[in-house]
C-alpha cells in the first residue's frame, strides 16, 4: 500500500512538473543570430548620434549599429581612447583606416568581435 502511494505521489509530481513553464535562455548581450540580423531593429543616424559619449557608444560600422558602451568600459581598446572618437556616429572609415593609429584597416580578429555588440541597422 505504501509503495503505491509513494507511486501515485511521484506521478503527481511528474504531471504538475510537465505543466510548469520551462526556462527559456534569454539574449542579453545584444547577439543575434544571422538570420535575425536582417529582421533587427533599424536606427537612423540621428538616433544613433545621441549616444554619443563613454558611458553610452553607439557606433555605425558598414550599415551595422553595434552599442560598445560596454566594451568601452570593460576592456581594453589596444588603440585606447582613441575609439571613443567613433561613438554616436558612422565611423566606418575610421575602422577602415585608422588613422589615428597604423593607417591600416582593423584585423578580422576584431571585425569577428563585433557581434556580441550588435543592436541594429543603419536606416
Amino acid at each position: 500500500m505504501k509503495k503505491i502511494k509513494f507511486f501515485l505521489l511521484l506521478l503527481i509530481i511528474l504531471v504538475i512538473a510537465s505543466c510548469l513553464p520551462q526556462n527559456q535562455t534569454q539574449n542579453t548581450n545584444h547577439e543575434l543570430q544571422d538570420s535575425d540580423k536582417q529582421e533587427a531593429i533599424t536606427y537612423t543616424l540621428e538616433q544613433v548620434s545621441a549616444h554619443n559619449t563613454a558611458d553610452d557608444c553607439w557606433i555605425v560600422l558598414s550599415g551595422k549599429v553595434y552599442d560598445f558602451t560596454d566594451y568601452i568600459n570593460n576592456s581594453s581598446h589596444p588603440g585606447g581612447k582613441t575609439i571613443l572618437q567613433g561613438c554616436g556616429q558612422d565611423a566606418t572609415e575610421l575602422f577602415e583606416t585608422r588613422p589615428m593609429g597604423s593607417g591600416t584597416a582593423h584585423s578580422q580578429r576584431a571585425r569577428s568581435s563585433h557581434d556580441q555588440y550588435f543592436i541594429g541597422n543603419l536606416q
